[in-house]
């Protein structure tokens, strides 16, 4: 022990290392343990959560929405049942399976007469009562002709003649269609009460609702949100306008964050373009959600389309002539240090006022909050009215210079008028991209989720919603956390092992010079 202490000493003392070698060794530690902290936050996420029982119990927001089902399936003993591909033990014992098994067993509690679990080995394809399942090539196909996966992390409802196959193809750890994922695929929620609650109710339903996202602009491909319209009752595609129309079904179209404009025909050129064909669909009495990124470049083919409507970008030509679209910043009540993720407010007017109250229903303050988000302009002389405004304290700016101060500045606006078939023709426009992605759609204390489903509920007359859904948050990393006081700490949980090995070394290197 005595010449172990011997070599440790002289070591300290650079007995054994010059004074650059020993600097240069402690300088390369440093480097290569940062990068690895760094690959394993990277890979596994940092996460400060631990699972309790109590963060899955669930609300009684589900009460109203099964109400009216729980005393036919009285009358007529029929029930919603719920099928794991895993066996009970499996699935109990599976990291992330094991919150919807939970989740499950609660909602089979809580509403026996209407719903009924089942586990399966896939394998064996027997039942944990070792009765043979027969029917379950019927699964491989959903209820739209559509190719199925069935895997073992696959849930499978069922009432009837309706059932949704739930498959996770997004992930490794399997079932993160009913968690909230951040954009590099990490958990930051567990809303499985609340998709549970949407998906129940889709196959408790006769009529069925399908949302067509719009593809090939670069658009965010968000799993969050199309998670939110699969618990809101739709069932989720994708179109390529550039080779078809809207399809007849089509009860939402969705233009989320597109990157690169709309194709739009010569006049005279007799070809359809992209354009003319989500004009087509408006005139039908289409729905369409529109959500924008105010730093992407100007798209003039759907901001024409989206002016026609009367929503419009307020803008500041540069000095290049390239108009920049003024966004807003609010010192005195944004909530990060930088002014720019807004706590907004709602506007008057019918549709905001109605939105409002069911989304107060379950969040008392009925916040929603934006980030980045650019000031709306509203033409008087059309139907469109603002939804969501910034606070009196708002200011805007573009390019990094401030363009006015009048503060109240509208952020996300609808629009409804009669067309030539009778129907309503409805948009919705928001100015961020952040009420459709997952860094908002999960927030604590913020009721985004719940003022999508309002919206669809209200504007777009979608029906029953599975509002005030109990949502399990077990990553700091929301959207009001991340930059405040949560980032500091994340920062410094990073920083702590590089930091105490530069105070290690410091001290060794003092000690040297001074030996």
């Amino acid at each position: 022990m005595s010449d172990f202490k011997k070599k440790v000493g002289g070591f300290l003392k650079g007995d054994s290392f010059s004074s650059g070698a020993m600097t240069a060794l402690l300088i390369a530690v440093i480097i290569v343990l940062n990068v690895i902290l760094y690959t394993l936050v990277e890979m596994f996420g940092l996460f400060l959560y631990k699972k309790d029982s109590s963060d899955l119990s669930l609300s009684g927001a589900t009460e109203s929405l099964f109400a009216d089902a729980v005393e036919k399936a009285k009358i007529d003993g029929r029930k919603v049942k719920i099928s794991f591909c895993y066996t009970e033990d499996e699935v109990k014992g599976h990291d992330t399976g094991s919150f919807v098994y939970t989740t499950a067993k609660n909602f089979e509690a809580r509403y026996p007469e209407l719903i009924e679990l089942e586990f399966i080995n896939i394998f064996t394809m027997r039942n944990d009562d070792g009765e043979l399942i027969e029917d379950m090539d019927k699964f491989k196909k959903d209820m739209y002709g559509n190719e199925t996966m069935i895997l073992k992390n696959t849930v499978i409802f069922e009432y009837g003649n309706n059932y949704r196959v739930i498959t996770d193809t997004y992930s490794t750890g399997g079932f993160a269609n009913f968690f909230t994922l951040d954009d590099n695929g990490y958990a930051t929620a567990y809303n499985g009460e609340e998709v549970m609650a949407g998906i129940i109710s889709w196959v408790l339903s006769s009529e069925h609702k399908t949302a067509y996202f719009t593809q090939y602009h670069g658009e965010i491909a968000d799993l969050a949100f199309s998670n939110l319209l699969a618990s809101a009752g739709y069932f989720v595609d994708v179109v390529d306008l550039r080779r078809e129309e809207v399809p007849s079904d089509a009860d939402l179209l969705v233009i989320s964050n597109p990157t690169s404009d709309f194709e739009k025909a010569a006049e005279g050129s007799g070809v359809r373009s992209e354009i003319d064909r989500l004009s087509a669909y408006l005139e039908k009495g289409g729905n369409v959600f529109v959500a924008l990124d105010p730093y992407v470049k100007e798209l003039p083919v759907l901001e024409e389309f989206l002016a026609k409507e009367g929503i419009s970008f307020s803008t500041t030509p540069s000095k290049s002539g390239k108009l920049l679209k003024n966004i807003i910043k609010d010192p005195r009540n944004a909530i990060t240090t930088d002014g720019f993720t807004l706590v907004t407010d709602f506007s008057g007017g019918d549709v905001a006022a109605s939105v409002k109250s069911k989304v107060k229903r379950y969040n008392a303050d009925g916040n929603v909050i934006l980030s980045k988000a650019a000031a709306l302009l509203i033409d008087e002389s059309s139907n469109a009215v603002p939804i969501l405004l910034s606070s009196s304290a708002s200011m805007t700016e573009a390019g990094g210079k401030t363009v006015d101060d009048k503060g109240s500045y509208c952020v996300a606006a609808c629009s409804e008028r009669d067309t030539e078939n009778g129907g309503k023709a409805k948009v919705f426009v928001v100015s961020s991209i952040y009420l459709a992605v997952s860094d908002s759609l999960v927030t604590n204390g913020y009721s985004n989720r719940d003022f999508v489903y309002a919206l669809l509920d209200e504007f777009y007359g979608a029906g029953k919603m599975p509002y005030g859904c109990k949502v399990a948050l077990y990553d700091t990393q929301t959207l009001e956390n991340l930059k405040l006081g949560t980032a500091k700490l994340y920062t410094l949980l990073i920083m702590a092992v590089p930091l105490a090995i530069a105070v290690t070394g410091v001290a060794v290197i003092t000690r040297r010079k001074n030996r």
